[in-house]
């Protein structure tokens, strides 16, 4: 599995990542992103009873400028793709997203990011 690398400012590795993979993964703190992104209970695939504390997303790119951010991979609705889980799922979270949005196992290489959630915008 691949290292988690926390992000502070400079975003060139999330955007290495993008341009290496079409995407890059991260996650936030539950209490860092709106409520219709929250669940009370983890969404590991085989089943959790704990309540989620992180949220997991993809994101296809960098938005700098006046109002820098991300432009969010959304699913086949329209809505935007991510996995609340628990601590303990933080891992397979990056994994099942990578495979809800492709099929395919998450190749080595991608890695997991920890971004602070009060910088971004949820449009």
């Amino acid at each position: 599995m691949t290292e988690r690398t926390l992000t502070h400012g400079d975003l060139a590795a999330i955007t290495d990542d993008i341009r290496d993979h079409g995407y890059a993964l991260f996650q936030t703190r539950i209490e860092r992103v709106p409520a219709h992104y929250r669940s009370t209970q983890c969404a590991e695939l085989d089943g959790c009873p704990r309540p989620a504390t992180l949220v997991t997303f993809a994101v296809d790119e960098v938005v700098e400028g006046d109002d820098p951010g991300f432009h969010f991979v959304r699913n086949q609705a329209g809505a935007i793709a991510h996995i609340p889980v628990c601590d303990e799922h933080r891992s397979e979270a990056s994994h099942d997203l990578h495979f809800a949005l492709t099929g395919r196992q998450r190749p080595d290489g991608i890695r997991a990011f920890d971004v602070p959630g009060q910088h971004l915008s949820w449009n």
